[in-house]
């Protein structure tokens, strides 16, 4: 079978992108795929997916109709619901739990995760996703829904901490056991745990904590699933747990809990939000960020009716610096050039790479001209000094384009366009050096 572009496309993302690949490594348990949203019939499917729903890989196509037309539809729906919600909020996560008829009309479950690829303006362009089977867990749910005694198989055979809990009839719970799975993962051993109160085990403010959520799963009757920050004798992280109730008529009489540690999915959760918000190489914020924290500050200055700077900032001589003494050295005085912008403001102001040579900077609570004057100059300044990359001594200059809210503009847009405009003027008149828009500052 030809090999579809969409598969080479993430190929090479792997190869230039490490958070990719992290990605891929803690997420892709049974098969991943890659979405075109630009064409959303496009997508590409890896084998294991199909392996899994009983079919033959060559069989099938690299198309979305081709696995839409054998997912429930009810589950489509909210698959669907969220990825729109995550394209238009990244903080959203893409992530449930839907079911697929398998070739032979077996029901398969399967947990579908995903992330969107942005471009420099946060638009989704693309989806990333990994599938895990889930259905052997399903089963055993529903097994476990059914039984009241401790069957030791299923209960110790599973690799999810799982707990057992008795409701009282006064509405108190006691703990009876917990699995070995979860005495390793959380250091708390049968006889630490059997016969206490969640107060007893947990202290009392975690222990009221997870009580409440005890509550809400005897008041639905109904299995829920939340997260929730735990500290044991292993230490502190992030637990997925959900809670089902057994029932004896109309009672719930026991709940069984399962635990997931997802504090490693928590933490690269953090680091792909930082990827798609802040520069790699200088760690200053990216495109995307400066533009939400302009908007932000617009909208803040408007309210409070302030004044804010906005610097658009070209660097002089940086090529011949790559030409003559490689890559790398430049890079070393972009980190050089990104500290010294952040040593020049506060921490509430804003210093960004929008990509190459070019900076941008937030500069709030600008209440003078003149202030704002000094201020400029101590950057071009700084700028100006020499850099050092081991042995090599690197000397840049800069054009500064200065537009001041609201005199140069009432909006993000106009006021970064009125800054370009300056420092093109600038370059225009020989370079290195700052001007405000509609002034010849500097």
């Amino acid at each position: 079978m030809k090999e579809n572009y969409l598969k080479k496309e993430l190929y090479d993302l792997i190869k230039s992108d490490p958070t990719i690949f992290e990605f891929i490594q803690s997420g892709s348990l049974d098969g991943i795929w890659f979405w075109d949203v630009i064409n959303p019939e496009n997508e590409w499917m890896s084998p294991k997916f199909w392996k899994i729903l009983g079919y033959d890989p060559d069989e099938k196509k690299h198309l979305a109709s081709e696995w839409q037309d054998i997912i429930f539809q009810e589950d489509l729906k909210v698959a669907v619901e969220n990825f729109q919600k995550h394209c238009a909020d990244p903080n959203h996560p893409y992530d449930q739990i839907v079911r697929y008829k398998h070739r032979n009309g077996s029901t398969v479950w399967i947990r579908c995760r995903g992330m969107a690829i942005r471009d420099e303006n946060g638009q989704a362009i693309r989806m990333l996703g990994a599938h895990t089977d889930i259905t052997d867990l399903k089963e055993t749910e529903k097994k476990m829904s059914r039984v009241t005694n401790e069957y030791e198989i299923v209960f110790n055979g599973t690799q999810d901490a799982i707990f057992l809990i008795k409701v009282l009839e006064n509405g108190e719970f006691r703990y009876i056991r917990n699995n070995l799975a979860h005495q390793k993962k959380t250091g708390v051993l049968f006889e630490q745990i059997a016969h206490k109160s969640p107060q007893e085990l947990l202290g009392k403010a975690m222990g009221d904590t997870v009580g409440e959520n005890y509550q809400k799963c005897v008041d639905s009757k109904e299995s829920i699933t939340y997260e929730e920050d735990l500290n044991f004798p292993v230490g502190e992280g992030v637990w997925l747990t959900t809670l089902t109730p057994i029932m004896e008529g109309d009672r719930v009489t026991h709940i069984v809990g399962s635990s997931t540690d997802i504090s490693k999915r928590k933490k690269l959760e953090l680091e792909l939000e930082k990827y798609a918000n802040y520069d790699k190489l200088t760690g200053l914020p990216n495109r995307r960020l400066f533009f939400e924290r302009l908007e932000r500050m617009v909208v803040e200055n408007e309210r409070d009716n302030s004044q804010f700077l906005l610097l658009f900032i070209d660097l002089d001589g940086f090529k011949d610096i790559n030409d003559q003494y490689g890559h790398e050295a430049g890079d070393e005085v972009l980190k050089i050039v990104g500290n010294r912008l952040l040593k020049c403001i506060r921490k509430s102001d804003t210093a960004a790479r929008m990509g190459g040579d070019e900076f941008t900077m937030i500069i709030r609570n600008i209440e003078y001209k003149k202030v704002a004057e000094r201020l400029v100059n101590k950057i071009h300044e700084a700028l100006q000094e020499v850099m050092w990359v081991g042995a090599i001594e690197c000397k840049v200059n800069a054009s500064i384009g200065v537009a001041l809210y609201p005199e140069d503009g009432n909006d993000g847009e106009s006021l970064l366009r009125n800054a370009d405009s300056s420092m093109y003027e600038v370059k225009r008149n020989g370079k290195g050096g700052f001007r405000f828009s509609n002034s010849t500052s500097g």
